[in-house]
């Protein structure tokens, strides 16, 4: 079990498991709405994190110890990501800002239209092309080019969309917003074609998103509800149930199978996509604390699990040697 300086004290679900604590570094992310909580990203690097801070999106790398500002905002963003050598962050009134990293060259800057920026994410399309997604409360998914920033298409939904996500392949987009369903498009150069709908909550969709693969997708609610699809057949592969609203689903990168997922507050659920009643609960604050979680990332590589606070970042090791190999049985 692990110590942070030797002062921190056991969390819940470390024992054994699927992973174990390893420390608490000194980075809140805060938030700006309280239910829009996708605001750490670990892209590239195992120890370097993207996190908002209030007017700020910011770079720590843990190794270091160093923290750089890559993005100085004149609002405080409701959502934010990074991927691809961009990042982007939105606002309450439709402000938007993306840039390349690096150089900083912007790419956006000023107001999309609608109101809020929900949720952002950047992915590679069908045409094989770079776009950002911007999910808005207007109802729609407003998707731009990273190339120049011009706007390439825009998605009408039912309602008003709070999370996105493209799949690996590029070729569908599932998303979710303020009502029970979780939504399919199937994605083509020209235009976003809605092929199905996926009910299993009872209350709004928080987020959403696609394992490595691309075989399975899934979506977390305000409810607290989490459900698993597999994208080949459409059945229903798992469900789980959270006693507070869930605001975060991600899965792990290959080949580790795993799939985190966060409440409102203080806990974080780690499950074993090859065993699906094998789930460890990740008591993020200790004993005598139930901070909101601001945001959760796996590394690049899946070593690590990240759960943002607005204390700081909790990072949790994933036995991903093990992971790497499955369990042998012997004949008898």
């Amino acid at each position: 079990m692990g110590l942070a300086g030797g002062t921190e004290p056991p969390r819940k679900g470390d024992a054994g498991g699927l992973c174990n604590y390893s420390s608490t570094y000194d980075r809140g992310a805060t938030i700006q709405h309280w239910q829009l909580r996708d605001l750490v990203h670990c892209p590239s690097k195992d120890e370097e994190l993207f996190c908002v801070y209030r007017h700020r999106t910011l770079r720590h790398d843990l190794a270091s110890g160093k923290t750089e500002v890559v993005q100085e905002l004149p609002f405080e963003p409701t959502s934010m990501t990074v991927a691809h050598g961009y990042v982007a962050a939105g606002g309450q009134n439709s402000q938007l800002d993306a840039r390349r990293l690096g150089g900083g060259e912007v790419v956006y800057k000023g107001h999309c239209g609608g109101s809020v920026n929900n949720a952002l994410h950047i992915g590679r399309d069908a045409s094989q092309q770079l776009r950002l997604f911007v999910c808005n409360n207007d109802d729609t998914i407003k998707v731009y080019g990273l190339q120049g920033g011009a706007l390439a298409t825009v998605l009408r939904c039912p309602v008003a969309i709070n999370y996105c996500a493209l799949s690996p392949s590029g070729r569908h987009l599932v998303c979710v917003g303020d009502n029970r369903h979780t939504y399919l498009y199937q994605a083509t150069p020209a235009a976003y074609r809605q092929c199905g709908v996926f009910t299993e909550a009872c209350d709004a969709g928080m987020c959403c998103a696609w394992s490595a693969s691309g075989s399975m997708f899934a979506s977390a609610s305000q409810d607290g509800s989490v459900a698993v699809w597999d994208h080949r057949s459409s059945a229903l592969v798992a469900h789980f149930l959270t006693p507070l609203a869930c605001r975060n689903v991600k899965f792990s990168p290959a080949p580790l199978d795993l799939l985190a997922f966060a409440e409102h507050r203080s806990r974080c659920h780690l499950v074993d996509c090859r065993m699906w009643d094998r789930q460890q609960v990740l008591d993020v604050g200790g004993q005598d604390c139930e901070p909101d979680i601001s945001g959760i990332a796996f590394s690049p590589s899946g070593r690590r699990l990240y759960v943002g606070t607005e204390g700081g970042l909790a990072a949790y090791d994933i036995d991903t040697m093990g992971r790497r190999g499955f369990p042998t049985y012997e004949l008898c």
